[in-house]
């Protein structure tokens, strides 16, 4: 099977017709000729038909599924947070390469156990890219491969633990030997440090083929007004098999440019220890972002120019171009 690759061309107009469509819905820009306009409103009234079916049929899975475990109904106020998430990411890197990420990921939420259960699926397993992939917006190539999907049960207790919010995974990725995995986070918003609001989470994992590691993240925002917000946030990582540290740094000023669009910058720093501890990278970038329509359609676009230590910094500039669209309630 060819690999999905979308050009630019292609890539540029799908996007445009989106914020067209989206535009005009909202009425931001002047009114198009009544012909038009009844087009696209019944092409896109039509596709959230669609969606709407697809969604409600999702949710109503879940809770039958929900009824055979426990044989009770959903309280009457509960808001099911089963969905399922479709993500399109393509970049263009300057020397002419394309990369395109495909991802599928998909949730069932079970009010009625006794633990909070939630089953999920997953078309990627995202500690398998570095620190630095997870922590960049570029697409890194990946496919929906049955190999590369896990799934599992995901745990959250109610209540917290000494002020600890608590959730666990277990699950297996669908290849042939099946590959089991298991994950526990802790996860403690922390008080009392003025306007900032800072946050940190602890994850030890395990996978059957690749042993152990733990990650360690701390997050910090603070409002600038009521369009702005800073943000500070670190990853530390170890993985058993690779002896090595990761840490990553990543400073970022969003902007609120109206009620669908804002902007963000980034600024961010890669470190290692595979060698001695050094920094290996660092990266400067921008994201627009847009409510398509509603909800469930958002678009992401932005550069990003990356300067790697193994190329003498020399910088390395990119575009992305992210759609996500979203199946809930």
């Amino acid at each position: 099977m060819r690999p999905l690759v979308i050009s630019f061309k292609q890539f540029s107009l799908l996007a445009c017709a989106y914020l067209w469509l989206g535009a005009v819905h909202a009425g931001d820009q002047g009114e198009p000729d009544d012909e038009a306009r009844g087009l696209f409103s019944r092409t896109l009234h039509g596709a959230e038909s669609t969606r709407d079916t697809w969604s409600e049929r999702w949710v109503d899975f879940a809770e039958g599924v929900d009824y055979f475990f426990t044989k009770e109904d959903s309280p009457p106020d509960y808001q099911n947070e089963s969905y399922v998430k479709l993500q399109l990411k393509q970049t263009w890197e300057e020397h002419g390469i394309i990369q395109t990420d495909v991802r599928v990921k998909a949730k069932f939420d079970l009010p009625n156990t006794q633990r909070n259960a939630k089953l999920f699926f997953s078309s990627d397993e995202y500690t398998e890219n570095s620190l630095e992939e997870r922590v960049r917006s570029n697409s890194t190539g990946e496919r929906f491969r049955r190999k590369e999907s896990v799934s599992g049960i995901e745990l959250t207790p109610e209540g917290e633990w000494n002020k600890w919010k608590r959730s666990a995974r277990i699950g297996i990725k669908l290849r042939a030997p099946l590959v089991t995995f298991g994950r526990y986070r802790l996860t403690r918003p922390m008080d009392n440090w003025g306007e900032w609001l800072p946050e940190f989470t602890q994850e030890i994992w395990y996978f059957s083929d690749r042993g152990w590691g733990e990650t360690s993240e701390f997050e910090m925002h603070r409002p600038l007004g009521e369009k702005m917000g800073l943000r500070y946030y670190t990853v530390l990582e170890f993985e058993d098999q690779n002896d090595f540290f990761e840490n990553v740094h990543v400073f970022s000023l969003a902007q609120g440019l109206s009620q669908r669009s804002a902007m963000e910058y980034r600024v961010g720093t890669v470190f290692s220890t595979e060698d001695s501890a050094r920094m290996t990278a660092y990266f400067v970038g921008s994201n627009y972002s847009y409510k398509l329509y509603e909800d469930w359609i958002f678009l992401t676009a932005g550069p990003e120019v990356f300067f790697p230590r193994t190329e003498g910094w020399n910088a390395e500039a990119s575009f992305t171009i992210k759609l996500d669209v979203y199946f809930s309630k």
